[in-house]
């Protein structure tokens, strides 16, 4: 019992640990991913989502997955029941979870992710995504 407990605070603390790391803010968002010379990665999800679920607590806190998305890209969470007022238009989604990775500089929707993936999967994607942006080498 004394393992399993410590072993769900783990996990949560790494979850919370690769989401501080979070712009829910848009704005802020992309003034930091200028700054740093990074990808915009938005990610929408909804409470209710049991994939977006998955996401969060499977394949976000894989070491391979956390360390190469806070490396490459500044993540901007958006929850598509209550989207920000300034969102822009082309960034709206039907279902989730779904990843939209925007160049900051070109202001343009450069690869789209859509569904749940499986770690090694999902890495393979944010890998392709990241090779598109012309800025800086992954």
């Amino acid at each position: 019992m004394r393992r399993l407990t410590l072993l769900v605070l783990l996990l949560a603390g790494l979850v919370l640990a690769t989401q501080d790391r979070w712009y829910p803010d848009v704005k802020e968002g992309l003034d930091v991913a200028k700054k740093q010379n990074k990808l915009v990665m938005f990610y929408f999800y909804e409470e209710t989502c049991t994939y977006c679920k998955y996401m969060e607590e499977v394949v976000f806190v894989d070491p391979k997955v956390s360390t190469f998305m806070s490396k490459n890209f500044v993540v901007v969470p958006i929850d598509v029941e209550d989207p920000p007022k300034d969102l822009d238009r082309r960034l709206r989604v039907f279902g989730t979870p779904h990843f939209m990775f925007l160049d900051p500089f070109r202001n343009r929707v450069i690869f789209e992710i859509i569904g749940m993936q499986e770690t090694d999967d999902f890495l393979r994607l944010i890998r392709r995504a990241c090779l598109k942006f012309e800025r800086r080498k992954c």
